[in-house]
């Protein structure tokens, strides 16, 4: 499989995902999946010069995401971002394939408790995880590579 690594990362493609996570798992490519910002054409040059030699950065819509990764780049190594839960569970829908989702980066937000410094759940994202891992997909929350991931559990009546 293409796919080494399916993240969440409100920051998107930044410094962890660059520095930290590409040269561990060696991709060759980072693929950003947002239908919005995959129809701007100043977000695409955006992520586009984040490209260097022997890693090419794009974003793309779930739909053309899960077709380039079925497609042109099943033989690539790729890390695939989504902003949020409800674009991962968007990638999913259309096509985009993961069995084990990582929880790096997400911000806090109103209804929000921390998980570790970098990730703050909502009862709604709680949710969102459940019915992940009912589809069998692992979860993880760890912002680099050396972290080790907290036991997720959602508090009481967040997962229902």
């Amino acid at each position: 499989m293409s796919v080494h690594l399916v993240r969440i990362d409100s920051r998107l493609v930044h410094g962890q995902v660059l520095e930290a996570w590409a040269p561990q798992l060696e991709v060759d490519a980072i693929l950003v999946v947002d239908g919005p910002r995959a129809g701007d054409a100043f977000h695409r040059a955006i992520f586009g010069a984040l490209s260097r030699p022997g890693l090419e950065v794009r974003v793309e819509t779930p739909q053309d995401a899960a077709a380039l990764l079925g497609g042109a780049w099943q033989t690539r190594r790729v890390l695939v971002l989504f902003e949020g839960l409800p674009q991962a569970l968007a990638g999913r829908a259309a096509g985009v394939p993961f069995r084990h989702l990582n929880l790096g980066n997400l911000h806090p937000r109103p209804g929000s408790r921390p998980v570790t410094a970098s990730v703050h759940l909502t009862p709604e994202d709680w949710r969102d995880l459940a019915r992940l891992r009912a589809e069998g997909v692992e979860v993880e929350a760890r912002a680099v590579p050396g972290d080790r991931s907290p036991p997720l559990v959602a508090p009481h009546g967040e997962e229902d």
